[in-house]
């Protein structure tokens, strides 16, 4: 057990000296990560209708791991004496990303939108919670308000300023598994800052990559059995090789930066801009209005991330 659970008395040495950039470009990593994160629910409604939830999330792996290769091959044998030891921590770590993303997708599959995203905004508080229980960490006052603050204007704009859309907001099966994939994120999120060694980010992906083909794999054959083959049309296949490189690449490269350089609590904060991101994206590409809810949201989450992110 000591070998996979994490030391809670400090971030080791090795991953801290490992850390090459500053609060404001951490700042600004967690930002951007969550921005593209805020995408994969619109690809995969897109596609949702010819495409299985398993084969979607096993393509953006495997795709990931192919782009990934040339860049890790040519670090793997350098950081290979110490993979050796810390593998086993590592995979187990990595588990909690993938089980995130993967149950992400199934769950747009069995709610809303609009669910989704609301339940989604329940990551700062759930991962204050998980610190919290296994690292003892323990919140300032300015981030249990700033939390706060950006889940109410959250709230706001799912239910539009209106109180009878939010007292008709009904929990389903695809929201409890959108929970327990917000839960798997913040377990990574607490967890890998705290790991004794981590590798290099390009090593760091490959080995998620290569973790979430070998894990959904089998799952996925399981599925085809099921429900049969799936046709892999243009737009399948533009939406596979988005998903592969933008929210699963790059923005998880961002996403580990992020909690490394300021801990989980303070990273997750930023995982409320995602609804406003999607609204601007919504905006822009789908041609929907702007309300003046959406602008009361936003101050209100910003205010919050101020609030959280302030004191150092």
């Amino acid at each position: 057990m000591h070998r996979f659970w994490p030391d809670t008395s400090r971030v080791s040495t090795h991953t801290s000296s490992a850390l090459a950039v500053g609060p404001r470009a951490a700042y600004f990593f967690a930002a951007a990560s969550t921005i593209i994160y805020s995408s994969p629910p619109v690809v995969t409604c897109a596609v949702s209708v010819g495409v299985p939830p398993l084969a979607l999330s096993l393509s953006r792996w495997a795709i990931a791991l192919v782009i990934l290769l040339p860049w890790a091959s040519r670090r793997l044998g350098r950081e290979w004496p110490k993979l050796k030891v810390h593998w086993p921590a590592l995979v187990f770590t990595a588990s909690f990303m993938i089980v995130g993303s993967t149950l992400s997708v199934v769950a747009v599959y069995f709610t809303t939108a609009t669910n989704a995203v609301l339940v989604n905004a329940s990551q700062p508080a759930v991962t204050a919670l998980v610190a919290w229980l296994i690292a003892g960490t323990r919140l300032l006052p300015a981030q249990r308000l700033g939390i706060a603050c950006a889940f109410a204007g959250v709230v706001v704009m799912i239910a539009r300023a209106d109180l009878d859309v939010l007292l008709g907001f009904e929990l389903n099966v695809g929201d409890l598994v959108m929970l327990t994939a917000v839960l798997g994120w913040s377990i990574y999120a607490v967890l890998l800052p705290r790991r004794s060694y981590v590798p290099d980010g390009a090593v760091l992906m490959f080995l998620i990559a290569l973790s979430g083909t070998v894990f959904l794999l089998p799952a996925y054959l399981i599925e085809a059995a099921y429900v049969g083959p799936f046709a892999v049309t243009r737009e399948v296949g533009a939406a596979m090789l988005y998903l592969a490189i933008f929210p699963t690449l790059l923005a998880t490269v961002a996403w580990n930066v992020a909690i490394r350089a300021l801990g989980p609590n303070r990273a997750a904060i930023f995982t409320n801009l995602i609804p406003v991101s999607g609204a601007v994206l919504a905006m822009i590409f789908l041609g929907e209005r702007l309300y003046a809810y959406h602008l009361v949201g936003a101050v209100f989450v910003f205010a919050g991330i101020y609030l959280a992110v302030r004191q150092r």
